[in-house]
């Protein structure tokens, strides 16, 4: 390999378990976050207008609400490896091993929005704290689900993987 190559590598495989699939905290995954918010925000209230009716305490329009927004990143993220705003940016949510998650991965790590994501609870700063401090980058519910999201790169093969560039000299 010349001084200019570079060689590269996947993060991690099932041969090498000791090496780590780091997640994305920069901007695409702010960016992302944002763009959900305003889609699940836009549901969210859709949802729970739609069934208000004049009365001051209603349940059904809360509830509705709330499984509208939750359901929005379960279903995306389930089906698509991403929600759009995920998409937007290049990421996608995978697990530790860089495969596609399963059903019950994507429904921890959307349950846990509840406290990762939750404007009333101090907004994203639970998130943004887990994030900042795991070596993956892993938010709480990608801590309790295995998984991790990571900016798509190509390996060749189009998978979307995390990889790790690593300068050689010739020798």
């Amino acid at each position: 390999m010349s001084a200019g190559e570079q060689a590269i590598e996947p993060i991690e495989s099932a041969a090498e378990p000791d090496r780590l699939l780091i997640g994305n905290c920069g901007v695409p995954r702010a960016l992302a976050a944002a763009t959900d918010r305003v889609i699940g925000a836009t549901l969210f209230f859709a949802a729970g207008i739609s069934l208000s009716a004049e009365e001051q305490i209603q349940i059904l329009p809360a509830v509705a609400a709330l499984c509208t927004y939750l359901g929005y990143f379960f279903v995306m993220e389930w089906l698509c490896g991403a929600t759009p705003g995920k998409f937007a940016w290049g990421l996608r949510v995978r697990q530790l091993s860089g495969d596609r998650c399963t059903a019950v991965q994507i429904a921890i790590r959307t349950l846990m929005r509840i406290v990762d994501d939750n404007i009333i609870l101090c907004g994203s700063l639970p998130a943004g704290i887990a994030i900042l401090a795991t070596k993956r980058r892993q938010r709480f519910g990608d801590l309790l689900a295995g998984t991790v999201v990571i900016l798509e790169r190509s390996t060749g093969v189009g998978s979307p993987t995390g990889i790790r560039v690593k300068r050689g000299r010739s020798g």
